[in-house]
């Protein structure tokens, strides 16, 4: 192989590592979004069972009241009683959305520190490598192309193992009907 080719393969390889990076770090970015998710339907999940039980509660004893007084009693609980889970439900949902933002910023940040990390290196490389003055353009078109061809291979592959059967053709009186 000469210089020209290893510069050519270690360019290659050096996307491929950057594009997997970029996967992972997206990955983890989807994966905090949903455990972040997860924990705000378990939470909204326990809430409303929560609240179906202290509805279940109130409808008792407002089964069991015997005057207005009573009736009027109760509101002003239920009303404190609401308000107060209000209050709580809200706050608690703040704090799992504060969690789920601090995971997303600590995958940006290990990502930023990755990006800068991989630039710091790039730019300490001797520009004089074998095969530099092959520009990137024409090393990532030559990339492109031979994964090109590779998808192209693979989509005949599979066109010629499972050909595509003929569409039914429509029926012309439903072609004319439209038509008028």
């Amino acid at each position: 192989m000469n210089d020209a080719t290893n510069f050519s393969e270690a360019a290659m390889l050096k996307y491929f590592e950057a594009c997997r990076g970029q996967y992972e770090s997206g990955l983890a970015l989807l994966n905090a979004l949903v455990a972040g998710a997860e924990r705000m339907r378990a939470m909204q999940l326990a809430a409303a069972h929560e609240t179906k039980a202290k509805q279940a509660e109130f409808a008792r004893q407002i089964a069991k009241a015997s005057s207005l007084q009573d009736l009027l009693i109760l509101q002003g609980a239920l009303l404190n009683e609401y308000c107060l889970r209000a209050v709580a439900y809200w706050s608690k949902l703040a704090e799992l959305s504060q969690r789920t933002q601090a995971e997303i910023a600590a995958v940006l940040r290990a990502q930023g520190t990755e990006a800068l990390k991989q630039a710091y290196a790039s730019a300490k490389a001797p520009a004089s490598a074998p095969g530099a003055s092959e520009s990137l353009a024409t090393v990532m078109q030559s990339a492109f192309a031979a994964a090109r061809g590779a998808n192209e291979a693979y989509v005949n592959a599979l066109t010629r193992a499972y050909p595509l059967a003929p569409a039914p053709k429509k029926p012309a009186k439903a072609a004319t009907a439209r038509a008028t």
